[in-house]
C-alpha cells in the first residue's frame, strides 16, 4: 500500500514538474516577443512615425508635375481626445516622475488637474496660435475618434478577441498641412505635454498640371478598403493607417505602391532619450509619357471648339506615339483646379451639362459613329464578304420601301441625292466610301457580316476591353454581342442590329483612348496596349503584357487609301484636316454619332418605413433626399425630367463630331504602313455636329503642332 502511495506522488509531482516546464516554455519562447512589446510599452513612449515624402509625378520630359513640399502634422494622442481615464493615469505617472508633480501627488489628483486645467489649456492656446476656434477643433478630434471606432469595428468583424487596436495607443494627427510659422511656436509652447507632438510631414502640390488634373488623380485619407488591400498591410513602417493620405484616383492611385514612401520611427525613453531612430525613405518618382506642353496645347485646341460649338458641354483628345504605343496627350474638357478642387467640389459634382469631374478620354463611353465604318471595311475584306473592287450603289436609304429610316447622311442633307450621283454613278468601292463617309455602302457590309461577326471586328481592334492603362478610371465601352444583349436587353440580335453597327450606332460605344488606338492599330497593322506611366526602374505600369492582334495587310491598305482620300482629296469628308505643313500628311475618318441629350436632372421616387412614397427633382440623389425633414429609407425610381441640350418638338437628336487618324511622312507609298514620326489621334466634341467640320480641324491643329519645327520630339 504504501510503495502505491508513493507511486502516485511521484507521478503527480512529475506531471506538476512538466506543467511548468510547458509553462515556462510558452512563456519565454513562444510568446517572448509578446513579453517583450508590453515591457518596451512600459519603459518607452508610445512611436512616433515621420512622414515619407510621396514620389513625384514627371512627364515626358522629366518636369514635375506634382510633388510634396515640407510642412507640419499638430498630432495629440488618441487618450487624450477619447478622453480614455487609463491613458490619462499613465500621463499622469510619467509627469510626476519627470518632476512636474511632487513624488508624493496621489495619482487621482494629477488626473483631475490634467482633465480640468492642462488639456482645456492646450486646447485654448492652439486655437489662439493656429487661428482656429475651439470648437473647431474640437470637431477635429471628434472626427477622428470617429474614424477609430469605425476601425475598431471592422476589425472586431474579424477578430473578436481584439481587447486594442493599434490607433488607440497612437498620436492622431489633429492640424494637417501646417507652416512653420505655426507648428514653431505649437512645438515650443505645447510639446512639454506628452499627448502633443508637432511632425514634420509634407503635402501635394501641383506645378501648373491644372491640364492634366485628371491624370494625376487625387489623395484621399485611407479608409478600411484600401487598408484590407494594401499589399504592405503587413509591414509597419510602408502600411496605411486611417490617417494616411494615399492615391484614391489617376496616377497616384496606379502608382500608389511606387509613390509611397517608408515613414521613418523615432522609439524614446520616458526621460525622452531616443532609445531607436530610422528615418523616412521618399517614394520613387513615376514618369508619365505624357507631353506636357503638347497637354497644354490640346487642350487650348479643345477648349476652343468646344466654346465654339452650338451646345457648349465637353469633349476630349488623345495622342499616341504608334511606335512605342505612349500616350503623349490625354486630355479631358473642361478641366478645374487641382489646388482648388476640395473648396469647388460641391459645385463641380452638381455641374450636369459640363460634368468636369468625368475624365472623359478614359471614362466617358460614346457612340463612335462614322468613325467604325473602318473596322467595318477591315472586317467585310479580311473574311472574304467583299473585295477591294466590290462596288455598291449608294441610293439614299437602304429600304427600298422606308426612305424615312436607315438613310445616307448625303439623303439627308437633300431627299434625292445620293453619292452615285455627285461622285460616280457605278457605285462606291471600299475607297470611295471610306473617303464619302457612304452610310449604304456600310450597311450592306454590315448586313454581309452580320451584327455578331461585326461585334468580333471590334472586339479585335481593342473595343470591350481596357487599353491598359491601368488607371481605375478606364471604362472598356461596349461590344453589343448576342450573349451582351440577352443579359442587358432580354433579346437577341436583329437584321436591324447589323446595319446599325456597321456605322457605329446602336448599343456599341467607345472612349476617346479606344478610338485613338485603333487609329494606331490601322497605321501600324497590329493592335497592342498603350503605355502611359514607368517607374524609376523602366517598369510600365499597368494592366500587364496583353495578346498583340495582327491584321491583314491588303485589308488595311484599302482603308488607309480611303483615309488618306478622305482629308487629302477635295470632297472629302475630313478634307478640313489637310495638313498646311510641307512633308507630312494627316490620313483620318471622320464621324457624326447621334446620341441622346444627357439628364440634368431627376425624378426621384423615396419610399418611408410606413410604406408612404414621395417624389422630388434634382441631379443628385443626395440633393433630392435632403428636401425632405424626415429622411427615407430608399430610392424606388428615377427618370429623367430635364437634358441638356434641350430640343424643341420634332428636333432631330445632337450629334457628337469625331476624327480619328494618324500621321505620315508625305512619301509614304498610298496604303504602305508609315513610317518615321507616327502620331495616332481622335478627337471628340460633344453635341457639337459633323465631324468633318468640327472635330477635324483640331486634328490638324494638333498634327500640326507634334510635326512642326518647334516641337522637340
Amino acid at each position: 500500500m504504501f510503495h502505491r502511495r508513493l507511486t502516485w506522488f511521484w507521478a503527480l509531482l512529475c506531471a506538476a514538474t512538466v506543467l511548468i516546464v510547458v509553462r515556462l516554455l510558452h512563456i519565454q519562447v513562444v510568446q517572448a516577443a509578446h513579453y517583450e512589446q508590453l515591457a518596451q510599452r512600459i519603459l518607452t513612449r508610445p512611436h512616433r512615425y515621420l512622414a515619407a515624402p510621396r514620389g513625384s509625378i514627371l512627364d515626358h520630359h522629366g518636369r514635375t508635375l506634382v510633388s510634396d513640399q515640407p510642412c507640419f502634422t499638430i498630432t495629440m494622442h488618441y487618450g487624450v481626445l477619447a478622453g480614455r481615464s487609463e491613458y490619462l493615469t499613465g500621463a499622469a505617472r510619467a509627469l510626476r516622475r519627470r518632476g512636474y508633480y511632487p513624488a508624493e501627488t496621489p495619482l487621482t489628483e494629477i488626473v483631475a488637474r490634467l482633465t480640468q486645467v492642462e488639456i482645456p489649456r492646450t486646447w485654448r492656446r492652439l486655437s489662439e496660435l493656429t487661428g482656429l476656434s475651439v470648437a473647431e477643433l474640437h470637431q477635429r478630434a471628434a472626427e477622428v475618434c470617429a474614424r477609430v471606432d469605425r476601425i475598431r469595428a471592422a476589425v472586431l468583424r474579424r477578430s473578436p478577441g481584439i481587447r486594442q487596436i493599434a490607433e488607440e495607443d497612437q498620436l492622431m494627427p489633429v492640424l494637417e498641412n501646417v507652416d512653420s510659422a505655426v507648428a514653431l511656436p505649437v512645438r515650443l509652447e505645447l510639446e512639454e505635454y506628452p499627448w502633443l507632438r508637432v511632425i514634420p510631414a509634407t503635402r501635394r502640390v501641383a506645378h501648373e498640371a491644372d491640364a492634366l488634373v485628371h491624370v494625376l488623380g487625387r489623395l484621399g485619407a485611407a479608409g478600411p478598403a484600401q487598408i484590407e488591400a494594401d499589399p504592405y498591410r503587413t509591414d509597419e513602417l510602408r502600411r496605411l493607417r486611417p490617417q494616411d493620405l494615399c492615391g484614391i484616383s489617376g496616377v497616384e492611385y496606379l502608382a500608389e505602391a511606387s509613390l509611397r514612401g517608408r515613414r521613418g520611427r523615432i522609439v524614446e525613453e520616458y526621460d525622452r532619450q531616443v532609445r531607436e531612430r530610422l528615418d523616412p525613405v521618399a517614394g520613387q518618382d513615376v514618369q508619365l509619357t505624357i507631353d506636357l506642353d503638347l497637354q497644354h496645347r490640346v487642350l487650348e485646341l479643345l477648349e476652343q471648339a468646344v466654346r465654339g460649338s452650338q451646345y457648349p458641354a465637353g469633349g476630349a483628345a488623345v495622342v499616341i506615339d504608334v511606335a512605342t504605343r505612349e500616350v503623349r496627350a490625354l486630355v479631358s474638357y473642361p478641366t478645374y483646379s487641382y489646388e482648388n478642387y476640395p473648396a469647388e467640389y460641391d459645385r463641380l459634382a452638381r455641374d450636369a451639362e459640363r460634368l468636369p469631374l468625368l475624365f472623359r478620354a478614359v471614362q466617358a463611353e460614346y457612340p463612335p459613329g462614322s468613325i467604325c465604318k473602318a473596322i467595318t471595311l477591315v472586317g467585310g475584306l479580311s473574311d472574304g464578304v467583299i473585295t477591294p473592287q466590290t462596288k455598291i450603289h449608294c441610293t439614299g436609304h437602304l429600304l427600298p420601301d422606308d426612305p424615312n429610316r436607315f438613310r445616307c447622311w448625303i439623303y439627308n442633307l437633300s431627299p434625292g441625292l445620293t453619292h452615285d450621283a455627285v461622285d460616280d454613278p457605278e457605285g462606291q468601292d471600299g475607297v470611295r466610301a471610306v473617303r464619302n463617309s457612304c452610310n449604304i455602302y456600310f450597311y450592306k457590309v454590315g448586313q454581309k457580316l452580320g451584327a455578331e461577326r461585326l461585334c468580333q471586328w471590334f472586339a479585335r481592334f481593342g473595343l470591350g476591353r481596357s487599353c491598359g492603362t491601368g488607371l481605375i478610371e478606364e471604362a472598356c465601352g461596349t461590344v453589343p454581342t448576342e450573349e451582351w444583349l440577352m443579359r442587358n436587353a432580354g433579346r437577341g440580335h436583329q437584321a436591324a442590329d447589323a446595319w446599325n453597327y456597321a456605322i457605329g450606332q446602336g448599343e456599341v460605344t467607345v472612349t476617346p483612348l479606344q478610338a485613338a488606338n485603333v487609329a494606331a492599330t490601322i497605321a501600324s497593322g497590329v493592335w497592342e496596349p498603350v503605355r502611359l506611366a514607368y517607374d524609376q526602374t523602366g517598369h510600365v505600369f499597368g494592366t500587364g503584357p496583353a495578346s498583340v492582334t495582327s491584321f491583314d495587310e491588303e485589308s488595311l491598305g484599302v482603308l488607309r487609301r480611303g483615309m488618306w482620300a478622305a482629308v487629302n482629296e477635295p470632297g472629302g469628308t475630313g478634307r478640313h484636316a489637310r495638313l498646311d505643313l510641307e512633308g507630312y500628311e494627316l490620313c483620318g475618318k471622320t464621324g457624326s454619332a447621334q446620341t441622346v441629350p444627357r439628364p440634368t436632372a431627376y425624378r426621384y421616387v423615396f419610399e418611408w418605413p410606413d410604406g408612404r412614397r414621395q417624389e422630388a427633382v434634382a441631379y443628385l440623389e443626395a440633393d433630392a433626399a435632403a428636401q425632405f425633414a424626415d429622411p427615407p429609407v430608399r430610392c424606388v425610381g428615377k427618370h429623367a425630367v430635364r437634358r441638356y441640350p434641350q430640343l424643341e418638338e420634332g428636333e432631330r437628336l445632337p450629334t457628337h463630331a469625331w476624327f480619328i487618324g494618324y500621321t505620315q511622312p508625305a512619301a509614304t507609298p498610298r496604303g504602305q504602313r508609315p513610317a518615321g514620326p507616327v502620331y495616332a489621334i481622335s478627337v471628340i466634341v460633344e453635341f457639337a455636329g459633323g465631324g468633318g467640320s468640327v472635330a477635324a480641324p483640331v486634328a490638324k491643329a494638333i498634327a500640326e503642332y507634334l510635326l512642326g519645327p518647334a516641337v522637340i520630339k
